[in-house]
């Protein structure tokens, strides 16, 4: 076990980046498990990282895969955050930018509610929980998983159409380089919430492909329908229309539907590019 701490930098003029404490770990079953183990005694801002997991969880209680070494498995203790939406935004703005500079040229883009995706595979995916005690909520640990160096045919076993910056790159990438950079872009949006959340929601809303889309949905009770995404509101909610039919979703699954990628046209960054 390693800890790291961080440093406060101003990344605006009135703006100070809160400290993050790396704490590294060999193994563990579960970052976000680990974090909630011991979220009374670690300071704000701890991030969790391990080299592999054993029980790793993404959402609606799936598996992540975590082999040893390859990815990043991180979770952030943020207790300066109530809304587990909001530390949702932290760490997908966060995880967002550390791919974009790795990979300037791929069209990286958010799809509601937690995912990165590239094209129409999965990179990314993140965890927001709650940590409560008698008072209430007191937190939320943010965990976040990112395929960095697995190969083509270790993606092909996860189930659903997933990529790594490997895959996508042909090029070996240094795992424990990217954790320090994306601690630093969660201290950067982790500051940015603290100074202003509008701002923050703004550019995650830019960032997600899934607005004017048509999607597929499968809603908190399992009904599966095919929507038009209207808008996102401000509490995180998907505003849908079906035949004529205002609908919103805060618990769901989206898939992207093949017409929402023309040929050739892919998103970045909020808009659309030609590749």
């Amino acid at each position: 076990m390693k800890m790291f701490p961080g440093n406060l930098q101003k990344i605006s003029g009135n703006m100070i980046l809160p400290e993050i404490t790396l704490l590294e770990l060999e193994s563990v079953d579960s970052t976000n498990a680990y974090a909630k183990q011991h979220f009374e005694s670690f300071v704000d801002g701890t991030l969790v990282t391990a080299e592999m997991q054993t029980d790793g969880r993404g959402r609606l209680g799936r598996n992540w895969f975590s082999p040893p070494g390859v990815n990043i498995y991180a979770s952030l203790v943020m207790k300066q955050i109530a809304n587990p939406f909001y530390a949702t935004i932290t760490g997908s703005l966060a995880a967002l930018k550390l791919l974009q500079e790795q990979l300037p040229r791929e069209s990286f883009f958010i799809k509601w509610p937690n995912d990165i995706y590239v094209e129409r595979k999965k990179i990314c995916g993140i965890l927001s929980e709650c940590h409560t005690s008698r008072s209430g909520i007191d937190g939320v640990i943010t965990g976040i998983g990112i395929n960095i160096n697995l190969e083509t045919e270790e993606l092909a076993g996860i189930g659903q159409p997933a990529a790594s910056l490997k895959s996508l790159s042909g090029k070996f990438f240094d795992v424990r380089k990217l954790t320090f950079l994306l601690a630093d872009a969660l201290a950067e949006y982790y500051a940015v919430y603290l100074h202003s959340p509008e701002k923050l929601f703004a550019e995650w809303k830019e960032n997600n492909f899934v607005i004017g889309k048509l999607v597929g949905l499968v809603d908190s009770n399992g009904n599966r329908k095919s929507v038009k995404v209207l808008d996102i509101s401000e509490t995180g909610e998907l505003i849908t229309e079906e035949n004529g039919c205002i609908s919103r979703f805060n618990c769901g699954d989206v898939t992207l539907m093949k017409e929402s990628f023309p040929e050739g046209v892919l998103p970045r960054n909020g808009f659309f590019s030609i590749k």
